[in-house]
This record gives C-alpha cells, sequence and structure tokens, in this order.
C-alpha cells in the first residue's frame, strides 16, 4: 500500500506565494487548561508567529474576543476572526463584523439565565464575551457536568425554542450565540474570497468542534490539521498531537519559508 505524503511534505508542496496559515488559540497553540484566562503563549511560540507572519499571510481564528486574542498575542501584521469568525481584523484597518450582532440586553439576558443555572454547582465560570456567552465546566466535578448543562438548556430553552440563539459546544464549554448560519467555516469561506487572498492555498490548524466547520472549507482547497484529539474522526488532512508538536512544525514551517526567501533573493 502506498504510504500518503506526510505533512511536512504536503506544506513544502505549497509555493510560499500561495500559502494562508490559519490557526485556533486554544488547544492549538496553546494547551487547554482550567481557566482561560491561564492560556497564554509562549514567547517562543510568538517568535515564530512573527516569523511566519512575515513571510505568509497568518489568521488567529477564536472564540475569544478580538481585544483578548489582540492582547495574548501581540505580533504586528496578523489577522483576526474573533468570537467564531463573527468580528475580523487585518493590520491597518477597522474592524468588520462579518455577521448579526445581538444587543446587550440581549447577552446580558442570556449570562444571567445560565448564572441562575449554576446555583449550588462549584468550579461552573460564565464568561460574557459582549455578543456571546461562555459556560465553562473544567473546574467542575466530572460526576456534575451532565446536570450542569441539563440546568443550561432548561434555563435558555425560552430563547431556543423560539430561534432566538444556538448554542455552540466545545471542550468543557457551552456558548451561547445569536441564531444565524454563522460558524466558523463561514467566516473562513468569506475571507478566501478577500482580494489578498484569491488563489492562495489555506492551510488551517484547530482542534475542536467549533473548528471541523472551517476544516469542511478546507476540502479542495487547502489543509485541514487537527490538533490532538482522535485521528480520522474530523475529516481532516493531517493530524499533529499536541501543541508542542505544533510549535516544533510551525517552527519548522517559518525557517522554510525564510530559507526559500532567500534562495528568490
Amino acid at each position: 500500500m502506498k504510504r500518503s505524503p506526510s505533512l511536512r511534505a504536503k506544506l513544502t508542496a505549497i509555493p510560499p506565494r500561495r500559502l494562508i496559515v490559519l490557526l485556533d488559540y486554544d488547544g492549538t497553540l496553546t494547551p487547554i487548561v482550567q481557566r482561560p484566562g491561564n492560556a497564554r503563549l509562549t514567547a517562543s511560540v510568538r517568535q515564530t508567529l512573527s516569523q511566519l507572519a512575515h513571510s505568509v499571510p497568518v489568521v488567529i481564528v477564536s472564540g475569544r474576543t478580538l481585544h483578548d486574542l489582540r492582547r495574548r498575542v501581540g505580533v504586528p501584521g496578523i489577522r483576526y476572526l474573533a468570537h467564531h469568525g463573527l468580528l475580523y481584523k487585518e493590520p491597518g484597518a477597522a474592524r468588520r463584523w462579518l455577521g448579526p450582532r445581538p444587543t446587550r440586553r440581549e447577552v446580558r439576558e442570556w449570562a444571567g439565565a445560565l448564572k441562575s443555572a449554576t446555583e449550588g454547582i462549584t468550579g461552573a465560570l460564565i464568561e460574557d464575551k459582549g455578543v456571546t456567552v461562555a459556560l465553562h465546566d473544567r473546574l467542575v466535578r466530572p460526576a456534575d457536568r451532565a446536570g450542569l448543562r441539563r440546568r443550561a438548556l432548561r434555563a435558555l430553552s425560552p430563547w431556543r425554542a423560539g430561534g432566538q440563539v444556538m448554542l455552540l459546544r466545545g471542550k468543557r464549554v457551552l456558548e451561547v450565540r445569536l441564531a444565524g448560519s454563522w460558524d466558523k467555516g463561514t467566516a473562513v469561506a468569506r475571507l478566501l474570497k478577500e482580494k489578498w487572498a484569491r488563489g492562495r492555498a489555506p492551510v488551517y490548524f484547530g482542534d475542536d468542534q467549533t473548528d471541523f466547520d472551517a476544516f469542511r472549507v478546507m476540502r479542495g482547497r487547502g489543509l485541514s490539521v487537527r490538533v490532538g484529539g482522535r485521528r480520522h474522526v474530523a475529516g481532516e488532512d493531517a493530524w499533529v498531537s499536541d501543541p508542542p508538536k505544533l510549535e516544533s512544525l510551525l517552527h519548522w514551517l517559518a525557517a522554510q519559508l525564510e530559507r526559500d526567501e532567500r534562495q528568490v533573493q
């Protein structure tokens, strides 16, 4: 049986002038941690991102807020798709909302409903992101997690029954957002229509359920690479075992791109 090319061979086959690198943040660039606020980039990952951004377009695609991502990444020249692709920001340009936004009143109501669902359950964390609300259960006892999810679904039932909200399930998180067909996949598909991205081959690195929507967009266009988890269950083109292994791969890719640039000069 003929072996399929390695991920490095697949990346090498993409001409540098056509490459776009898209990366999730939590669980991809950083390990999953108990508290979202503790997910920090290492200096070496930040340096590698800076090297990559010097050679090819780099886009961070995350459920985090734009302000949070820019503060945590802090690398000039990087583009961002925040709030699961709802908000787009590129260097030197104003931020752009790519989909409908809820009112602050609506978001506060969702947050209040979820807060009521957490009463008596230790470790549950509510995160109001401005246009979405996340319920984290990483610090909740495993025996209490299923009950917490059921409570949360009941608390949100008035909005769910009316088709006003949709729920995004991730690793130890349930996120509430305004209903609609928007996700990381639709956001990435729209981004690839931008003038600077046309004709390029995107490579998307992600670890979570929300990233799998973007994986589908990669088919026939580029590569999808899953970080961690089980192999071959998300339709990915390649697999990397964990964030440290991804860092090593990105460091290699940055060095390859710099070498190619020197050869051209």
